[in-house]
């Protein structure tokens, strides 16, 4: 088993697309930044306007931890795109390049390759997320400094400065459970049409179609959130408010390690099923 999980990481990260993912992923970190140090000030001394009035604002309120935090709002499309272009792949390159008729036929259970491939998945993510948690915040603080953060979620919330790191790390691990189980969904996907691309458009649209039900949060639609992943997902941003909801955030965790759960059952189920000549 650990052979197996070996070679499917010297795969992914042998693979050009892996490398790319990454550089797209930390050059996006570094347009955020450089396009706030030119006009944050000015930005958000217009977004502030409305309650300078009411509060006196004082100190470096544009700063690294402001902008790594402005940072993660990639996670709603562009970084779980970026993940499953590559975790999509680790499931279908075997059909794309022939070589699942070999590795079927090699005396290995399947349970076990289905298995290596998923733990390589998690690797990728958890490296993933790690690189975009740290190019969204170290750049930041040496080109911004340090200082509070006033976040708008539910009002305005006010984050201390000694606090912050450690909500930021509670955000990016959660973001790593909602990514994995984002990529459980696209590995179901890519094993069942046995195509990278395919996966990865249907996931895209079921992302964006979350998403937009979500949007539409009256009438019909607002019995539908607790079901939708997206809404889940979107429970990083309550590790920026003043309380945190630490109910809510722990019933979000279960709902996606069962999401996680229900499309790995159905991968195996579906990889064990599989015939050598489809």
């Amino acid at each position: 088993m650990k052979t197996l999980i070996l070679i499917e990481l010297y795969k992914l990260f042998k693979s050009n697309r892996t490398y790319l993912v990454f550089a797209i992923a930390i050059l996006l970190m570094i347009i955020i930044d450089l396009g706030l140090y030119k006009d944050g000030d000015e930005l958000f001394g217009y977004l502030l306007q409305p309650i300078s009035e009411n509060f006196f604002i004082e100190g470096n309120m544009v700063n690294g931890y402001l902008i790594s935090y402005l940072a993660l709002n990639t996670l709603w499309v562009h970084i779980p795109i970026l993940i499953i272009i590559v975790t999509t792949h680790i499931f279908s390159s075997e059909f794309e390049l022939g070589t699942i008729k070999t590795l079927l036929t090699q005396p290995i259970e399947r349970t076990e390759l289905i298995a290596a491939k998923i733990v390589a998945m998690i690797c990728f993510v958890i490296i993933f997320m790690l690189v975009v948690a740290l190019s969204a915040l170290l750049p930041a603080l040496v080109l911004f400094g340090f200082g509070d953060v006033i976040v708008f979620i539910d009002g305005i919330q006010f984050i201390q400065q000694p606090t912050y790191l450690g909500r930021y790390m509670l955000a990016i691990f959660f973001s790593i459970i909602s990514m994995v189980a984002f990529s459980s969904m696209a590995m179901f996907f890519a094993l069942y049409f046995r195509n990278t691309l395919s996966a990865i458009l249907i996931s895209i649209g079921i992302l964006i179609l979350s998403t937009l039900i979500q949007t539409f949060i009256f009438g019909f639609f607002s019995d539908w959130q607790p079901f939708l992943f997206t809404y889940h997902f979107a429970k990083w941003q309550l590790f920026f408010v003043d309380t945190i909801p630490v109910k809510t955030i722990v019933n979000a965790v279960i709902f996606l390690l069962v999401m996680i759960l229900f499309f790995v059952a159905l991968s195996v189920m579906r990889f064990k099923k599989m015939q050598i000549t489809e």
